[in-house]
C-alpha cells in the first residue's frame, strides 16, 4: 500500500525585532491620538495610553521619551489656513470658515487633539493662536487693511475659533450636526464687515464676478447634495461609515459627523 504524503504547512515566520518595534510604536501612536482627542493633553496619562495600546508604560517612554513629544508626534501642530487666502477679499470670511471646517473634518484624528488640548498644552495653544487668533501671525493679516486691521484680524480668528469650539468640543445642538455649507452660508456674511473695512471701492462692488461666484456656489451645493443623497443611500443599503469615508477621502469620524442620522451598520 502506498501512503499519500500530506504537505505540512510551513510555520509562520515570526516578526523581526524591527517589525515588532514598528508595530508597538504604531499601537502607542494610535492609542495616544484617540485619548488626546477624547480627553485633551492634561487628562491623558502615559499609563492610560499604555493601557489603551496594550503595552507596558515603560515602552511608551522608550519610544517617545515624554508625553509632550508623543503629543507633538500624533497631533497636527502645524495648523494653517493659508489655503483660504486666494480669492476675492470680500469673501475672505466665508473661505476661512469653509477651510477651517474642512480641515477639522478631513483630519479629525490629528486636529482634534490640538483643539481639545489648546487650554492645557502650550504647544497646542500656540498652534491655535498662529492659525486663527494671532493678529501678527494669522495669514489673513496681509489681506485686511484699514482702521483697526490687527483688531479685526483677531476678531475674525476668534469667531472662527468660537465656531470650532461650539461644533467639535461643546457639541452644541444644531451647530454640531448642521452641514458645514449651511454654517458658512449663515455665518459668512457676519464676517464681511470685519474684512471689507478699508477695501478699495472696486473690491466692494464686483457684480459680474460675484454673479459668477453665485453660479459656481449653486453648482457646488447641488453637487454636495447629490453626494449627501448617495452617501445616505449607501449607508442605508449596508455600507459602513468607514467604506463611505474611504471613498470620499475623509475619516470614518468625519463621515459619521456629516451623516449622523444615517443608518450605521457597522
Amino acid at each position: 500500500m502506498t501512503r499519500e504524503l500530506t504537505a505540512v504547512p510551513a510555520a509562520p515566520v515570526p516578526p523581526s525585532r524591527a517589525e515588532r518595534r514598528t508595530q508597538t510604536r504604531r499601537q502607542i501612536s494610535e492609542a495616544a491620538r484617540e485619548l488626546f482627542a477624547e480627553h485633551g493633553y492634561l487628562e491623558t496619562t502615559i499609563r492610560g495610553i499604555a493601557q489603551r495600546a496594550g503595552v507596558d508604560p515603560a515602552l511608551v517612554m522608550q519610544h517617545f521619551g515624554t508625553k509632550s513629544a508623543l503629543f507633538d508626534e500624533v497631533a497636527d501642530i502645524a495648523v494653517t489656513l493659508d489655503g483660504a487666502m486666494e480669492g476675492p477679499p470680500e469673501l475672505l470670511g466665508e473661505r476661512i470658515l469653509r477651510h477651517a471646517l474642512a480641515d477639522v473634518d478631513g483630519k479629525a484624528d490629528r486636529s482634534m487633539p490640538v483643539l481639545r488640548s489648546m487650554l492645557t498644552h502650550p504647544e497646542a495653544a500656540h498652534a491655535v493662536r498662529c492659525a486663527v487668533v494671532n493678529p501678527h501671525g494669522s495669514p489673513w493679516t496681509r489681506v485686511l487693511t484699514g482702521p483697526d486691521s490687527d483688531l479685526r484680524s483677531a476678531l475674525v480668528g476668534s469667531l472662527v475659533l468660537g465656531l470650532l469650539t461650539a461644533r467639535y468640543l461643546l457639541r452644541i445642538p444644531g451647530i454640531a450636526d448642521a452641514p458645514a455649507d449651511r454654517l458658512v452660508e449663515l455665518l459668512g456674511p457676519c464676517l464681511r464687515p470685519l474684512v471689507m473695512t478699508g477695501l478699495p471701492v472696486e473690491h466692494e462692488e464686483a457684480p459680474v464676478e460675484l454673479a459668477r461666484l453665485a453660479e459656481a456656489e449653486a453648482a457646488r451645493r447641488a453637487a454636495a447634495e447629490s453626494v449627501d443623497d448617495a452617501a445616505r443611500a449607501a449607508l442605508a443599503a449596508g455600507a459602513s461609515y468607514g467604506d463611505v469615508g474611504r471613498l470620499l477621502g475623509i475619516t470614518r469620524q468625519a463621515a459619521r459627523k456629516r451623516w449622523p442620522n444615517a443608518l450605521d451598520t457597522e
